[in-house]
C-alpha cells in the first residue's frame, strides 16, 4: 500500500479493520490459528451479517440517529479485507479469490452543509459553550479553518504555526496529492490570539505551556499535554456541538469542508478555478456539488429578470 502511494490514515485505517477480522474468525472458531482454507464466503456472508447489527459506537455522530453502523462502514470493513485477499492472491496464489466478494462503492448524492449565519452561530455556540478561553480558540480556530481553507481532520493536526503565518502553503492530502492552501485574515487573526492565550497558565493546575510547533494541540494537564490533539478528541468535542446547537443539521469537520465548497460555488466563481481550489484532480468530483444550488437556481432567474 505504501508503494502504491496510499496515504498513512488509509493504511492504518485498513489494518486495523483485518485485524478486526482475523479476531471475528478466531472467535468464530475459538483457537488462535486460522487455515487459510476456512476464509471462505459463507465466512465472509457471516461478517456482513455480523456487522449488519453492530451498534453504533457512542462516539460517531450518527449514535442517536442509526441504531446500526452504515452500509458505506461495512462496506470499508469488507474492503480491507478484500485488500488482504488480493495481496495474498497475487503474491502467495492462494486463499478465496478476492474478485467472488462483492462489495459495491456507495456514494449519496445528499452532502451535508451549513451557511454562513449557521457557521456564525456555531461560533457563537463555542464561545459560550466551552469553560476556559483556550479551549474556546482553540476550536473556533479549527473550525475556522476548516470553514475557510478546505481541510481535513487530519491534515488541520499536522499544521504547524508557520504554516499558517505564511499564508499559504504547501499540503500533502489523500492519496498522497499535493496542494496549496490559503489562510485567511481571520484565520490568522484567531491563531494570534490562540497563541497569546497558549503562553499563560492553563487553567485548573497553572502549568505553563511548553513550546510547540503544531497548532492544535491538548491543554489537559492530566492527559496528553502539550502532545497534538487527538482526532477522536476533536470528534467527540464536534459531535457536542451538533447535539446541543440543535440545527438539525450533523455538524463535522468534514461538515466544513463541504460548506466550503458550497460558499465558492454559491459565489458564481469560475468552476475550473474552484477545481483548483479543491485540489480535484477530475472536474467530475467537482461538479458533484453543483446539484446543491439547484434548488437556487429559480430565486437567481427570479432576481435576474424580475
Amino acid at each position: 500500500m505504501l508503494n502504491k502511494d496510499f496515504s498513512i490514515n488509509t493504511i492504518q485505517n485498513y489494518e486495523t479493520d483485518v485485524k478486526t477480522f482475523i479476531n471475528y474468525i478466531r472467535l468464530e472458531k475459538l483457537g488462535y490459528t486460522i487455515d487459510t482454507r476456512e476464509i471462505n464466503l459463507m465466512k465472509i456472508e457471516n461478517r456482513k451479517t455480523y456487522l449488519r447489527n453492530l451498534p453504533t459506537p457512542k462516539n460517531s455522530i450518527y449514535y442517536s440517529v442509526k441504531p446500526t453502523i452504515s452500509q458505506s462502514t461495512i462496506q470499508s470493513k469488507l474492503t480491507a479485507v478484500k485488500s488482504l485477499l488480493k495481496y495474498i492472491n497475487l503474491f502467495y496464489d492462494t486463499w478465496l479469490d478476492y474478485t467472488k466478494i462483492e462489495t459495491k462503492r456507495i456514494k449519496s448524492d445528499y452532502i451535508e452543509f451549513i451557511t454562513e449565519n449557521e457557521f456564525r452561530l456555531l461560533e457563537t455556540f463555542i464561545w459560550n459553550y466551552e469553560k476556559y478561553k483556550i479551549n474556546s480558540l482553540r476550536m473556533q480556530l479549527l473550525c475556522n479553518i476548516g470553514y475557510t481553507s478546505w481541510l481535513r481532520l487530519s491534515e488541520m493536526l499536522g499544521l504547524t504555526v508557520d504554516d499558517i503565518k505564511k499564508k499559504d502553503t504547501r499540503i500533502i492530502g489523500k492519496g498522497n496529492k499535493a496542494r496549496r492552501v490559503f489562510f485567511t485574515e481571520s484565520t490568522e487573526k484567531l491563531l494570534e490570539e490562540y497563541l497569546e492565550e497558549r503562553w499563560k497558565p492553563i487553567p485548573r493546575t497553572w502549568k505553563k505551556e511548553k513550546k510547540s510547533d503544531y497548532v492544535f494541540i491538548s491543554h489537559n494537564s492530566w492527559y496528553d499535554y502539550w502532545n497534538v490533539i487527538k482526532k477522536e478528541t476533536v470528534c467527540g468535542i464536534m459531535k457536542k456541538y451538533s447535539d446541543l446547537l440543535n440545527i438539525w443539521k450533523r455538524i463535522t469537520v468534514h461538515t466544513l469542508r463541504h460548506s466550503y465548497a458550497t460558499r465558492l460555488l454559491e459565489s458564481w466563481m469560475n468552476i475550473r478555478e474552484i477545481q483548483e481550489l479543491l485540489g480535484h484532480a477530475d472536474l467530475k468530483t467537482t461538479q458533484w456539488y453543483c446539484h446543491i444550488l439547484k434548488s437556487e437556481l429559480k430565486d437567481k432567474v427570479n432576481q435576474i429578470f424580475n
